[in-house]
Protein backbone atom coordinates (compact mmCIF):
# COMPACT_ATOMS: atom_id res chain seq x y z
CA UNK A 1 0.00 0.00 0.00
CA UNK A 2 1.42 3.35 -1.10
CA UNK A 3 0.91 6.42 0.99
CA UNK A 4 0.53 9.91 -0.51
CA UNK A 5 1.97 12.91 1.23
CA UNK A 6 0.02 16.13 1.02
CA UNK A 7 1.89 19.43 1.17
CA UNK A 8 -0.37 21.63 3.28
CA UNK A 9 1.86 24.66 3.10
CA UNK A 10 1.82 24.59 -0.68
CA UNK A 11 -2.01 25.10 -0.83
CA UNK A 12 -2.53 27.32 2.19
CA UNK A 13 -3.46 30.56 0.22
CA UNK A 14 -6.54 29.01 -1.42
CA UNK A 15 -8.84 29.04 1.62
CA UNK A 16 -7.92 32.65 2.30
CA UNK A 17 -8.74 33.64 -1.26
CA UNK A 18 -12.12 31.91 -1.09
CA UNK A 19 -12.85 33.70 2.15
CA UNK A 20 -11.98 37.10 0.70
CA UNK A 21 -14.12 36.70 -2.45
CA UNK A 22 -17.39 37.69 -0.75
CA UNK A 23 -15.65 40.74 0.71
CA UNK A 24 -14.30 41.73 -2.71
CA UNK A 25 -17.67 41.14 -4.32
CA UNK A 26 -19.36 43.20 -1.63
CA UNK A 27 -16.90 46.05 -2.15
CA UNK A 28 -17.86 46.07 -5.84
CA UNK A 29 -21.63 46.01 -5.21
CA UNK A 30 -23.54 48.47 -7.42
CA UNK A 31 -25.27 51.50 -5.98
CA UNK A 32 -28.04 53.84 -7.11
CA UNK A 33 -28.32 57.51 -6.15
CA UNK A 34 -31.29 59.81 -6.70
CA UNK A 35 -31.18 63.62 -6.55
CA UNK A 36 -33.74 66.35 -7.31
CA UNK A 37 -33.03 70.00 -8.07
CA UNK A 38 -36.01 71.12 -5.96
CA UNK A 39 -38.66 69.72 -3.67
CA UNK A 40 -41.19 72.53 -3.96
CA UNK A 41 -42.67 73.87 -7.20
CA UNK A 42 -45.53 76.04 -8.38
CA UNK A 43 -48.24 74.45 -10.46
CA UNK A 44 -46.85 73.85 -13.96
CA UNK A 45 -43.21 74.27 -12.94
CA UNK A 46 -40.66 71.54 -13.59
CA UNK A 47 -38.49 69.45 -11.32
CA UNK A 48 -35.41 67.59 -12.53
CA UNK A 49 -34.72 64.16 -11.04
CA UNK A 50 -31.27 62.67 -11.71
CA UNK A 51 -30.63 58.95 -11.28
CA UNK A 52 -27.03 57.72 -11.15
CA UNK A 53 -25.87 54.10 -10.86
CA UNK A 54 -22.28 52.89 -10.19
CA UNK A 55 -21.26 49.30 -11.03
CA UNK A 56 -18.54 47.04 -12.37
CA UNK A 57 -19.31 46.03 -15.97
CA UNK A 58 -17.25 42.85 -15.62
CA UNK A 59 -19.32 41.69 -12.65
CA UNK A 60 -22.85 42.83 -13.54
CA UNK A 61 -25.18 43.39 -16.42
CA UNK A 62 -27.51 46.30 -15.74
CA UNK A 63 -31.20 46.56 -16.63
CA UNK A 64 -31.80 50.30 -16.58
CA UNK A 65 -34.91 51.87 -15.15
CA UNK A 66 -38.14 51.89 -17.12
CA UNK A 67 -40.85 54.45 -16.33
CA UNK A 68 -44.51 53.40 -16.11
CA UNK A 69 -47.05 54.76 -18.55
CA UNK A 70 -48.53 57.09 -15.94
CA UNK A 71 -47.42 58.45 -12.57
CA UNK A 72 -50.07 59.71 -10.13
CA UNK A 73 -50.13 63.54 -9.84
CA UNK A 74 -47.12 63.95 -12.19
CA UNK A 75 -46.47 64.17 -15.90
CA UNK A 76 -43.20 63.36 -17.62
CA UNK A 77 -42.02 66.37 -19.63
CA UNK A 78 -38.74 65.00 -20.95
CA UNK A 79 -36.61 61.88 -20.55
CA UNK A 80 -32.96 62.72 -21.02
CA UNK A 81 -30.36 60.50 -22.61
CA UNK A 82 -28.67 57.91 -20.37
CA UNK A 83 -24.96 58.88 -20.35
CA UNK A 84 -22.31 56.31 -19.44
CA UNK A 85 -18.99 57.29 -17.83
CA UNK A 86 -15.98 54.94 -17.44
CA UNK A 87 -13.49 55.63 -14.62
CA UNK A 88 -9.80 54.74 -14.31
CA UNK A 89 -10.53 51.63 -12.21
CA UNK A 90 -12.77 50.35 -15.08
CA UNK A 91 -15.91 50.97 -13.06
CA UNK A 92 -18.81 52.65 -14.83
CA UNK A 93 -21.56 55.06 -13.98
CA UNK A 94 -24.84 55.61 -15.80
CA UNK A 95 -26.62 58.91 -15.27
CA UNK A 96 -29.99 60.03 -16.60
CA UNK A 97 -32.15 63.11 -15.92
CA UNK A 98 -35.93 63.00 -16.05
CA UNK A 99 -38.05 66.19 -15.97
CA UNK A 100 -41.43 66.05 -14.24
CA UNK A 101 -44.21 68.58 -13.76
CA UNK A 102 -47.51 68.62 -11.90
CA UNK A 103 -50.80 70.45 -12.10
CA UNK A 104 -52.26 69.04 -8.86
CA UNK A 105 -51.64 71.10 -5.76
CA UNK A 106 -50.60 69.17 -2.68
CA UNK A 107 -47.74 67.13 -1.26
CA UNK A 108 -46.90 64.24 -3.54
CA UNK A 109 -44.09 61.77 -4.01
CA UNK A 110 -42.37 60.74 -7.23
CA UNK A 111 -42.23 56.96 -6.69
CA UNK A 112 -39.22 54.68 -6.85
CA UNK A 113 -38.20 52.99 -10.10
CA UNK A 114 -36.42 49.61 -10.27
CA UNK A 115 -32.83 49.23 -11.48
CA UNK A 116 -31.81 45.55 -11.73
CA UNK A 117 -28.29 44.08 -11.85
CA UNK A 118 -27.56 40.53 -13.04
CA UNK A 119 -24.28 39.18 -11.54
CA UNK A 120 -22.05 37.26 -13.92
CA UNK A 121 -20.68 34.91 -11.20
CA UNK A 122 -23.99 33.56 -9.91
CA UNK A 123 -27.71 33.58 -10.71
CA UNK A 124 -28.86 35.95 -7.97
CA UNK A 125 -30.27 39.19 -9.40
CA UNK A 126 -29.62 42.33 -7.42
CA UNK A 127 -32.78 44.46 -7.41
CA UNK A 128 -32.26 48.12 -6.50
CA UNK A 129 -34.70 51.02 -6.64
CA UNK A 130 -34.36 54.77 -6.89
CA UNK A 131 -35.18 56.92 -3.90
CA UNK A 132 -38.68 58.40 -3.78
CA UNK A 133 -38.70 62.17 -4.24
CA UNK A 134 -41.20 64.22 -2.21
CA UNK A 135 -42.48 67.27 -4.05
CA UNK A 136 -44.80 69.98 -2.79
CA UNK A 137 -46.96 71.48 -5.54
CA UNK A 138 -48.60 74.80 -4.71
CA UNK A 139 -50.12 77.91 -6.19
CA UNK A 140 -48.38 81.27 -6.25
CA UNK A 141 -47.97 82.53 -2.71
CA UNK A 142 -50.52 85.22 -1.77
CA UNK A 143 -49.49 88.76 -1.03
CA UNK A 144 -48.75 88.84 2.68
CA UNK A 145 -47.96 92.54 2.93
CA UNK A 146 -51.64 93.55 3.01
CA UNK A 147 -50.72 96.96 1.65
CA UNK A 148 -53.33 99.06 -0.09
CA UNK A 149 -52.41 100.17 -3.55
CA UNK A 150 -53.59 103.23 -5.41
CA UNK A 151 -56.38 102.73 -7.90
CA UNK A 152 -55.14 103.55 -11.36
CA UNK A 153 -57.10 106.27 -13.17
CA UNK A 154 -59.24 105.45 -16.17
CA UNK A 155 -57.24 105.74 -19.36
CA UNK A 156 -58.76 107.34 -22.42
CA UNK A 157 -58.74 105.11 -25.47
CA UNK A 158 -58.47 106.84 -28.83
CA UNK A 159 -60.42 105.11 -31.59
CA UNK A 160 -59.58 106.19 -35.13
CA UNK A 161 -62.56 106.23 -37.46
CA UNK A 162 -61.49 105.13 -40.95
CA UNK A 163 -64.94 105.25 -42.52
CA UNK A 164 -64.21 108.41 -44.55
CA UNK A 165 -60.97 106.92 -45.83
CA UNK A 166 -62.91 103.93 -47.08
CA UNK A 167 -65.58 106.13 -48.65
CA UNK A 168 -62.96 108.29 -50.39
CA UNK A 169 -61.11 105.26 -51.73
CA UNK A 170 -64.36 103.74 -52.99
CA UNK A 171 -65.37 106.97 -54.78
CA UNK A 172 -61.92 107.30 -56.36
CA UNK A 173 -62.01 103.71 -57.57
CA UNK A 174 -65.49 104.23 -59.01
CA UNK A 175 -64.33 107.35 -60.90
CA UNK A 176 -61.39 105.46 -62.38
CA UNK A 177 -63.67 102.65 -63.55
CA UNK A 178 -66.14 105.12 -65.09
CA UNK A 179 -63.30 106.94 -66.87
CA UNK A 180 -61.95 103.78 -68.48
CA UNK A 181 -65.46 102.71 -69.55
CA UNK A 182 -66.02 106.13 -71.11
CA UNK A 183 -62.71 105.94 -72.96
CA UNK A 184 -63.51 102.47 -74.24
CA UNK A 185 -66.95 103.44 -75.52
CA UNK A 186 -65.60 106.62 -77.08
CA UNK A 187 -62.83 104.81 -78.96
CA UNK A 188 -65.25 102.13 -80.04
CA UNK A 189 -67.69 104.61 -81.55
CA UNK A 190 -65.00 106.76 -83.13
CA UNK A 191 -64.22 105.49 -86.66
CA UNK A 192 -61.46 107.00 -88.77
CA UNK A 193 -62.77 108.81 -91.83
CA UNK A 194 -60.11 107.32 -94.07
CA UNK A 195 -56.84 105.46 -93.81
CA UNK A 196 -55.07 107.57 -96.41
CA UNK A 197 -55.33 111.27 -97.20
CA UNK A 198 -54.81 112.30 -100.81
CA UNK A 199 -56.33 114.70 -103.30
CA UNK A 200 -56.01 112.16 -106.10
CA UNK A 201 -58.03 109.02 -106.54
CA UNK A 202 -56.31 105.73 -105.73
CA UNK A 203 -55.93 104.90 -109.43
CA UNK A 204 -54.60 108.31 -110.47
CA UNK A 205 -52.18 108.39 -107.57
CA UNK A 206 -50.87 104.92 -108.46
CA UNK A 207 -50.37 105.82 -112.14
CA UNK A 208 -48.54 109.02 -111.20
CA UNK A 209 -46.23 107.19 -108.79
CA UNK A 210 -45.49 104.51 -111.42
CA UNK A 211 -44.40 107.21 -113.87
CA UNK A 212 -41.93 108.52 -111.27
CA UNK A 213 -40.17 105.15 -111.33
CA UNK A 214 -38.82 105.98 -114.79
CA UNK A 215 -36.37 108.38 -113.09
CA UNK A 216 -34.50 105.52 -111.35
CA UNK A 217 -31.16 104.32 -112.72
CA UNK A 218 -31.68 100.60 -113.20
CA UNK A 219 -27.97 100.00 -113.67
CA UNK A 220 -27.16 101.03 -110.09
CA UNK A 221 -27.63 98.33 -107.43
CA UNK A 222 -28.91 100.73 -104.74
CA UNK A 223 -31.44 102.32 -107.07
CA UNK A 224 -32.60 98.94 -108.34
CA UNK A 225 -33.40 97.96 -104.76
CA UNK A 226 -35.21 101.26 -104.13
CA UNK A 227 -37.10 100.86 -107.46
CA UNK A 228 -38.56 97.47 -106.58
CA UNK A 229 -39.25 98.45 -102.96
CA UNK A 230 -41.19 101.47 -104.18
CA UNK A 231 -42.99 99.33 -106.75
CA UNK A 232 -44.49 97.02 -104.11
CA UNK A 233 -45.37 100.02 -101.90
CA UNK A 234 -47.34 101.62 -104.75
CA UNK A 235 -49.41 98.48 -105.20
CA UNK A 236 -50.04 98.09 -101.43
CA UNK A 237 -51.13 101.74 -101.16
CA UNK A 238 -53.46 101.44 -104.11
CA UNK A 239 -55.14 98.29 -102.81
CA UNK A 240 -55.29 99.70 -99.29
CA UNK A 241 -56.96 102.90 -100.46
CA UNK A 242 -59.51 100.94 -102.46
CA UNK A 243 -60.42 98.84 -99.42
CA UNK A 244 -59.72 101.56 -96.83
CA UNK A 245 -57.18 99.32 -95.03
CA UNK A 246 -53.57 99.78 -94.13
CA UNK A 247 -51.75 96.98 -95.97
CA UNK A 248 -48.23 98.27 -95.50
CA UNK A 249 -47.18 95.33 -93.30
CA UNK A 250 -48.75 92.61 -95.44
CA UNK A 251 -46.54 89.97 -97.03
CA UNK A 252 -46.71 89.00 -100.70
CA UNK A 253 -48.69 85.87 -99.89
CA UNK A 254 -51.22 87.86 -97.87
CA UNK A 255 -51.57 90.41 -100.68
CA UNK A 256 -52.23 87.67 -103.24
CA UNK A 257 -54.94 86.21 -101.02
CA UNK A 258 -56.44 89.69 -100.71
CA UNK A 259 -56.41 90.12 -104.51
CA UNK A 260 -58.10 86.76 -105.13
CA UNK A 261 -61.06 87.96 -103.08
CA UNK A 262 -61.65 90.77 -105.62
CA UNK A 263 -62.71 88.53 -108.56
CA UNK A 264 -59.33 88.75 -110.32
CA UNK A 265 -58.65 85.82 -112.65
CA UNK A 266 -56.08 83.20 -111.73
CA UNK A 267 -53.91 84.21 -114.69
CA UNK A 268 -53.84 87.84 -113.62
CA UNK A 269 -53.06 86.83 -110.04
CA UNK A 270 -50.11 84.77 -111.32
CA UNK A 271 -48.81 87.77 -113.31
CA UNK A 272 -49.01 89.95 -110.19
CA UNK A 273 -47.28 87.25 -108.11
CA UNK A 274 -44.28 87.22 -110.49
CA UNK A 275 -43.84 90.99 -110.17
CA UNK A 276 -44.20 91.07 -106.38
CA UNK A 277 -41.88 88.10 -105.81
CA UNK A 278 -39.27 89.67 -108.03
CA UNK A 279 -39.37 92.74 -105.76
CA UNK A 280 -39.06 90.44 -102.71
CA UNK A 281 -36.00 88.78 -104.24
CA UNK A 282 -34.37 92.17 -104.74
CA UNK A 283 -35.14 93.34 -101.20
CA UNK A 284 -34.38 90.19 -99.24
CA UNK A 285 -32.17 87.99 -101.43
CA UNK A 286 -30.03 90.75 -102.96
CA UNK A 287 -31.12 89.68 -106.43
CA UNK A 288 -30.28 92.20 -109.22
CA UNK A 289 -32.68 91.85 -112.15
CA UNK A 290 -31.94 93.23 -115.58
CA UNK A 291 -33.46 96.46 -116.82
CA UNK A 292 -35.92 94.47 -118.91
CA UNK A 293 -37.07 92.43 -115.88
CA UNK A 294 -37.54 95.57 -113.81
CA UNK A 295 -39.55 97.26 -116.56
CA UNK A 296 -41.69 94.13 -116.98
CA UNK A 297 -42.42 94.07 -113.23
CA UNK A 298 -43.65 97.66 -113.40
CA UNK A 299 -45.88 96.90 -116.38
CA UNK A 300 -47.38 93.89 -114.63
CA UNK A 301 -48.20 95.99 -111.55
CA UNK A 302 -49.70 98.69 -113.78
CA UNK A 303 -51.79 96.15 -115.70
CA UNK A 304 -53.06 94.57 -112.45
CA UNK A 305 -54.04 97.96 -111.04
CA UNK A 306 -55.97 98.80 -114.23
CA UNK A 307 -57.84 95.50 -114.07
CA UNK A 308 -58.64 95.92 -110.38
CA UNK A 309 -59.89 99.44 -110.98
CA UNK A 310 -62.68 97.89 -113.03
CA UNK A 311 -63.54 95.12 -110.55
CA UNK A 312 -63.16 96.77 -107.11
CA UNK A 313 -65.94 99.13 -106.20
CA UNK A 314 -64.73 102.17 -104.25
CA UNK A 315 -65.88 102.53 -100.67
CA UNK A 316 -68.15 105.35 -99.69
CA UNK A 317 -66.32 107.75 -97.39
Amino acid sequence: MRLFKINIWRHWPLPIVYCLLPIASYSQAPSVQTTADKNSILIGEQVKVTVKANFRPGLYNIHWLALPDSIPHFEVVEIGKADTTTFKDNSKAIEQTIIFTSFDSGKWVIPSFPVNFDPLVDDTTLNLVTDPVPVTVMYSPPDSTNQLRDIKPIMDVTITDYIWYYIGAGVLLLLVIVYFIWRYLKNKKQQPATVFASKLSPYDEAMEELKKLDQYNLQDAAEIKAYHSRLSEIFKRYLGRKENKNLGDRTTSELLIQVKENDLSTENVSILAIALRCSDAVKFAKYLPTMIESAESKEKIKETISLMEQTIKPLNH
